[in-house]
């Protein structure tokens, strides 16, 4: 049984309801209000849960969408639980990146001070 609903009317631009009508048969959308419905859900639900916290939407393609549902299948892992560790994984990379470009550049001003400057090559 379904909840009731309000009527609520709302301008929007040509070009967002030619956006509406191509999200229309996409997701068990069959119309424009059902479309509608759901981007508001999906706003709704995707908000963080706290304050001074943030969330990034990822677009997926099939093959990502399809290992992805294989994952949870498996181990029960979530999308977002996913994409969080992809993020932490990617900024330990980052970070790890950065602290060996740091040696090598010590390193290399260390050779370069230790080396006999001969005067030839120095006016």
């Amino acid at each position: 049984m379904s909840q009731p609903t309000n009527l609520v009317s709302l301008r929007i631009s040509e070009e967002d309801i030619l956006l509406l009508d191509q999200r229309v048969g996409m997701d068990g959308a069959r119309n424009r209000s059902d479309v509608i419905r759901l981007a508001i859900q999906q706003f709704l639900n995707g908000q963080p849960a706290l304050p001074d916290m943030d969330s990034v939407r990822i677009p997926l393609g099939r093959s990502d969408k399809q290992r992805l549902g294989q994952l949870y299948e498996l181990q029960g892992v979530t999308p977002e639980q996913a994409a969080q560790e992809g993020i932490k994984l990617y900024i330990d990379r980052a970070i790890e990146h950065e602290q060996k470009t740091n040696i090598l550049e010590e390193a290399l001003d260390r050779a370069r001070a230790s080396t006999m400057k001969r005067e030839e090559y120095h006016p």
